[in-house]
């Protein structure tokens, strides 16, 4: 009777922590306590954090609570303890979805399929979205009366829809994205604590500008760091074509040229964009993440994944577009004497724009704004005329500072 004594002992065992606080959490979903259901899968969180069960579950009730970041960074984290369950993209998607980024729900749904093909959950939410998608640019269409429609003709800048297709025709960014200068990530914390002391004056306003100029330099001399590791030091590296067409080196003549002038604050968000990143990854190389609080941690990691990763460089093309917009503004709150660093700067962000994808997508993105404001129905004819010329114009300048 021996063996049937120990199976009775282990059938009446309590469950375990995790265990029952994920029998409370999901109790507490059925019955619409959202808020209870979170804290219950956080509590069983902590007893087993490998469980992507539990990510999972608490994924879903953060997205019934209506708060879809937080739903993101727990799909996420389901997604890498479980790459291949397919539940973990579907939450991804739904979050996505809730964050209005009908791209990226596209692309975490199709993931969710490739491993549970037959899913009618995922397949029904990635018609819906196409749906969505194509109602929402037959509306852009036809809020522009035909007649103005035919006197602008067809070009991609003159339409909404138009530069929606751009951006549908580009496809999903990169699979293995990169941050610039990441061999020289060693001066980032310098980088990334002098744009804070000078965007947050704690050295006082004599001090502000002096945390400027430093920042760009200790931006620049990382660029030089990360040049000299990535690249041999010989004369044939000189005439290596593909050194003066990389990042690193296209930026460095502008980060040392911008130092010579006054300020534009806008400059130094791509620098202490990349250096945040860096510095959160040499922390994560030397395990100092781990001594962080499990909210910090769980952010700074998703920084460093695939998701934040696009979303750091998304964040700095973005700003260096900004900068590039507004250069005639600067020009003439600052005067001629800011001209030359602005034309460098418009160089690159025309250069960029040959190249990169994030810079291709954060153009789009301003254009299809730009194109349903000055092209909506109750926009006067002579300013959308207006509009459609200056973009012709600045199509045309991007070309030939690209040249």
């Amino acid at each position: 009777y021996a063996p049937r004594c120990v199976y009775m002992a282990e059938a009446s065992a309590p469950p375990s922590a995790a265990e029952e606080a994920k029998q409370s959490g999901t109790a507490a979903f059925k019955a619409g306590r959202f808020d209870d259901a979170v804290a219950h899968f956080t509590t069983a969180i902590e007893s087993d954090p490998q469980s992507h069960v539990l990510f999972s579950n608490r994924s879903a009730a953060y997205a019934k609570l209506e708060q879809y970041k937080a739903s993101l960074l727990d799909a996420n984290q389901c997604i890498k303890l479980a790459p291949t369950w397919a539940k973990g993209h579907s939450r991804r998607g739904a979050a996505y979805v809730g964050l209005r980024n009908w791209r990226q729900a596209i692309v975490a749904y199709e993931e969710g399929l490739t491993h549970e093909p037959d899913s009618a959950v995922m397949k029904e939410a990635l018609v819906s979205i196409q749906l969505k998608l194509s109602g929402a640019a037959r509306e852009r269409v036809a809020t522009v009366p035909l007649s103005r429609r035919a006197s602008r003709g067809t070009s991609p800048h003159r339409t909404g829809a138009a530069a929606e297709q751009m951006q549908q025709q580009r496809g999903p960014p990169p699979g293995v994205p990169t941050v610039p200068a990441a061999a020289g990530g060693g001066l980032s914390p310098l980088t990334l604590l002098l744009t804070l002391v000078y965007f947050v004056p704690l050295l006082g306003a004599a001090r502000r500008d002096l945390c400027y100029r430093g920042a760009l330099w200790a931006a620049a001399a990382t660029c030089l760091l990360s040049l000299s590791r990535s690249w041999p030091l010989s004369m044939a590296t000189l005439k290596d074509a593909r050194l003066w067409k990389c990042d690193d080196m296209q930026r460095l003549p502008l980060l040392l040229l911008l130092s010579l002038f006054p300020p534009l604050p806008f400059i130094l968000v791509p620098p202490a964009a990349y250096a945040l990143h860096h510095s959160l990854s040499r922390a994560h190389a030397r395990s100092l993440l781990a001594k962080l609080p499990a909210a910090v941690r769980e952010r700074a990691l998703w920084v460093l994944g695939e998701e934040g990763t696009h979303t750091t460089l998304a964040f700095a093309a973005i700003s260096d577009l900004m900068v590039g917009l507004t250069a005639p503004f600067l020009a003439v709150s600052h005067g001629l004497r800011i001209v030359p660093p602005l034309l460098l700067h418009l160089k690159y962000v025309a250069k960029s724009h040959t190249t990169s994808w994030y810079m291709q997508t954060a153009v789009d993105t301003v254009r299809l704004k730009l194109d349903s404001l000055f092209h909506h129905r109750r926009c006067p004819a002579p300013v959308s005329a207006a509009y459609v010329r200056c973009a012709g114009l600045a199509a045309s300048a991007a070309r030939l500072l690209a040249a």
